[in-house]
């Protein structure tokens, strides 16, 4: 049966208090938003319709950039849920769509898995209206009840029109419903503004179903996914739940943490078997571990991709499209960024490695720098195989070591080397008595 997605992400989100529209605030590294266009488009659908408000207008461009597929409606006033609806059904002029699953931009942890079930359940059983609700943690919150009359839902009531705020529901409404979207069309029109906000609530389209016999019910899921965010404590905390998942994921998956609640991860991370995490590791976006890593305390990964058998760690920055190959060390106080680093390679402490390749079987020595920056334009350190790099060494860019060169310890080096080169600046150890 055929699947239109709405996607509400009109809201104004002063509460953030943030110069960042609330859509784009980010859960693992990646814009709520992009986390509910993700799943939308992980349905079989015909379309999927974005409501936005003037402001989010000059975004569209970056939207568009990612997701080519989707149609933009513009909420001009927020005058509630129903009123975002009837915006993006200005659209569906050409849409034969049976079905409409209505989503939130604020909401980024609904799954597939989820909404796959529940639109299971809406042709299963042949419903005009499936609302997906949950039990709160918290029995007192600000969500919509679900209201039953003998265990047939009737109404869902907003939690600031509920007269006696110490009656407890077990039901509350997440907000994502699904529709027969002919059924939807034909009875916004019946939806009022008559309560305390003045707004058009589309959970009023629950009793005006249930007053037309229409079949509607629910479908209940976790509590977490539903977590909505209204604010930087709600964001903090769908960022905190969202961890948790990818945490349980990759411990699921032959992922050891010895610490997991220290470890974070992007929402794009890969991490491939047998592979370590000490406490304290950030994994930004765009990080591609192979097996048999070891992740050590401390370390910053991102724009990264680690091969096989290699150490990290710890107390190390790698950073900005690093390649790292099988069988390598990075360790302690060491930076890497825009770099090749080949295979058997030693990069044990106390380094900065700044645009450079690395060949197999070279070690650089404790408190070495690739000087890659003249105030100007940054530039290329190329070093060979099976090199040997002395500590406290500075290598000014651009510079190509060929492969077999040695450079002794404190070596300022400003000019290419050749092929199996020692090279090393001696200076005159000056001997003194001391006074007596």
């Amino acid at each position: 049966m055929s699947l239109s997605i709405i996607i509400l992400a009109a809201g104004k989100g002063s509460r953030m208090l943030s110069t960042k529209p609330k859509v784009f605030q980010d859960v693992g590294n990646f814009p709520m938003l992009f986390h509910v266009l993700n799943t939308a488009n992980s349905l079989k659908n015909n379309s999927i319709n974005l409501v936005i408000s003037k402001s989010l207008s000059d975004y569209k461009v970056l939207i568009k950039e990612k997701y080519n597929n989707l149609t933009f409606s513009i909420q001009d006033r927020q005058q509630g849920t129903a009123d975002a609806v009837k915006s993006a059904l200005k659209n569906f002029k050409n849409n034969s769509s049976k079905i409409t699953l209505i989503l939130y931009g604020d909401t980024p942890l609904v799954s597939k898995e989820t909404l796959n079930n529940a639109l299971q359940k809406f042709k299963k059983d042949n419903l005009d209206l499936c609302v997906i609700s949950m039990e709160a943690e918290n029995k007192k919150n600000s969500y919509g009840k679900l209201i039953f009359k003998n265990k047939k839902l009737i109404s869902i009531i907003e939690q600031s029109e509920i007269k006696n705020k110490n009656e407890y529901f077990n039901f509350c409404n997440s907000g994502v419903m699904i529709f027969n979207t002919k059924k939807l069309i034909d009875n916004l029109k019946f939806i009022k503004n008559q309560n305390k906000k003045k707004e058009f609530y589309l959970t009023d389209l629950v009793e005006i179903f249930n007053k037309k016999n229409l079949l509607i019910d629910h479908f209940s899921c976790r509590y977490q996914e539903t977590l909505g965010v209204n604010s930087m404590i709600e964001l903090a905390r769908v960022n905190n739940e969202f961890q948790k998942v990818k945490r349980n994921y990759f411990l699921n998956n032959g992922v050891y943490m010895q610490a997991p609640d220290t470890v974070y991860f992007s929402y794009d991370t890969k991490i491939g078997k047998n592979v370590i995490i000490q406490p304290n590791v950030y994994l930004g976006p765009l990080v591609d571990i192979k097996n048999n890593v070891i992740l050590r305390s401390f370390s910053y990964l991102e724009n990264v991709k680690v091969f096989n058998n290699v150490t990290i760690g710890p107390f190390t920055r790698i950073r900005d499209g690093v390649e790292i190959k099988d069988d390598s060390k990075v360790g302690n106080f060491v930076e890497i960024k825009k770099s090749r680093i080949a295979k058997n390679v030693k990069i044990s402490h106390l380094s900065y490695i700044g645009d450079s390749n690395i060949n197999k079987n070279t070690n650089i020595g404790a408190g070495t720098i690739t000087c890659n920056y003249d105030g100007v334009k940054k530039h290329k350190t190329m070093i060979g195989e099976d090199c040997f790099i002395g500590s406290n060494s500075s290598l000014v860019a651009p510079l190509k070591i060929k492969k077999g060169s040695v450079i002794g310890a404190g070596t300022v080096v400003n000019k290419d080397i050749p092929h199996e080169t020692l090279v090393y600046r001696k200076s005159e150890l000056i001997k003194k008595n001391k006074k007596k």
